[in-house]
């Protein structure tokens, strides 16, 4: 028996591969878009995949499971609630899956999505019970799956399901039962996940807040404990959804993107594309197209390219090393991004040897920004973290207004603030909300080089809300 996992960063997303060697076969659970990874993996141990399952109907990334059935013939096996459209084995409650001598069952699990279903693996010449559960996006390190991805409209019938998952469905598998989530910290699928790559349910019953005693044995204790303080999700998940009902397009039938000259840049954005700049912040701050959208060089950029959801734009990219061009394109095709015409050939260099009009940002350190306030010359801060990060602590005077709202087109509440300062935690988030308020006309804007990390490394004072 083999078993191993794919993470993916950005998404926090993670496949698990489950093989028996002496049978020389292969399943892969909840696989990425993006399949060489597994059949590197498998070739590499001479196997064959020949399953792929999913554990729900993915709303965070595309699902690879399509590309697995096209690349090596594996069987496709998928909860029969999900009605997905492409061709697949539907899976009920408690039907079995054989690879090799290894068994994976299906166990509907229903709370995140009406369909989810979880996956326990037996290995019968190891022992006769479970040994490990696949638990989707059920149940994380710390935490647990959130029912609020389909709309207020479904939102408590799924937390009641989710509430009967734990109290019920799942109460006679033993604690020692090695668990196996979708996601680590850094996914938007549950409010703040743990980074550990595995534990047990016995682990979880102890120190999940979800799964004390005092919560569990209340519906509506467990309801309120689960939905408090939930954060929006990213704003590309309900097209995520739709994609991955139908069935993704096959990455081999999407154009490549190509070499894009000034003039051709130009010509696509009259015609309405987006230009993505996936250089560094300092690069962006010193020189960027205008009304480019800065997503950045590291794995932030699916996530926020993601909030802002240009799924009906064609994109066009601005890179600081062109050999990049295919690890972004891949990362964009990860959430259906699919529509990349190609990048800035020679980059922001060719453009300003074209003479074309360039924008710049204004950057200031915390300690400026610190005399700038005390001078009360009418500079204001917009705090674009979280409300966890805001109440966690903030400057005095400062005022939020979330980085992923303003990507969803909320305005800000200072706009008629004759210098605004933007800050985040790292200067990340700040960034990309510069960018998106210069599109609507903002020009007053200040980034705050190392946002909260560098306020507090200077020990400079915090409210808490």
């Amino acid at each position: 028996m083999i078993l191993d996992r794919v993470f993916t960063p950005g998404l926090a997303q993670v496949a698990y591969l489950v093989a028996d060697e002496k049978a020389g076969v292969a399943a892969v659970i909840d696989p990425r878009r993006d399949i060489d990874t597994y059949l590197d993996w498998a070739a590499s141990r001479n196997l064959r995949i020949v399953a792929a399952l999913e554990t729900h109907v993915h709303a965070d990334f595309v699902s690879g499971a399509r590309e697995l059935a096209e690349a090596t013939g594996a069987s496709i096996y998928v909860s029969r609630l999900g009605n997905q459209e492409f061709t697949h084995q539907p899976l009920d409650d408690g039907d079995t899956i054989t690879i090799g001598e290894l068994i994976l069952q299906a166990l509907w699990t229903p709370g995140h999505t009406p369909e989810h279903m979880c996956f326990l693996l037996t290995n019968p010449e190891q022992r006769s019970g479970p040994i490990a559960l696949y638990s989707g996006d059920l149940l994380f390190v710390g935490e647990v799956g959130r029912p609020d991805l389909l709309g207020s409209e479904q939102t408590q019938k799924l937390a009641k399901q989710l509430y009967e998952t734990f109290s019920e469905r799942l109460s006679d598998l033993p604690d020692d039962l090695i668990v196996y989530p979708g996601h680590t910290a850094g996914s938007s699928c549950g409010k703040s996940i743990g980074a550990a790559p595995q534990t047990t349910l016995g682990q979880e019953r102890l120190f999940n807040y979800a799964l004390q005693p005092d919560v569990i044995a209340s519906q509506d204790a467990f309801i309120a404990a689960v939905m408090t303080g939930m954060p929006a999700p990213p704003a590309y998940y309900p097209t995520m959804k739709r994609v991955n009902k139908v069935g993704p397009t096959l990455v081999k039938d999407l154009a490549p993107g190509a070499a894009l000259s000034v003039d051709e840049v130009e010509r696509r954005v009259e015609e309405g594309a987006l230009i993505v700049d996936v250089r560094s912040i300092d690069a962006f701050n010193n020189a960027h197209i205008t009304n480019s959208f800065f997503a950045g060089p590291d794995d932030d950029l699916v996530n926020w390219t993601g909030w802002l959801a240009p799924y009906d734009r064609q994109l066009i990219l601005v890179l600081d090393d062109e050999s990049r061009y295919e690890i972004v394109r891949t990362a964009l095709r990860r959430i259906g991004l699919d529509l990349l015409a190609g990048y800035l050939s020679g980059g922001i260099a060719a453009w300003q040897q074209a003479d074309r009009a360039i924008e710049s940002i204004p950057t200031i350190t915390v300690e400026m920004l610190r005399d700038r306030m005390s001078r009360k010359d009418g500079l204001v801060v917009l705090d674009v973290r979280s409300r966890d990060e805001w109440n966690r602590g903030h400057i005095a005077g400062a005022v939020t207004r979330f980085a992923g709202e303003i990507a969803s087109g909320a305005g800000i509440p200072v706009e008629s603030a004759p210098d605004i300062a933007i800050i985040c935690e790292s200067g990340y988030r700040s960034t990309v909300s510069i960018s998106l308020l210069e599109a609507r006309g903002h020009h007053n804007l200040i980034n705050v080089s190392g946002g909260m990390d560098a306020w507090q490394a200077a020990r400079l004072p915090l409210e808490v809300a």
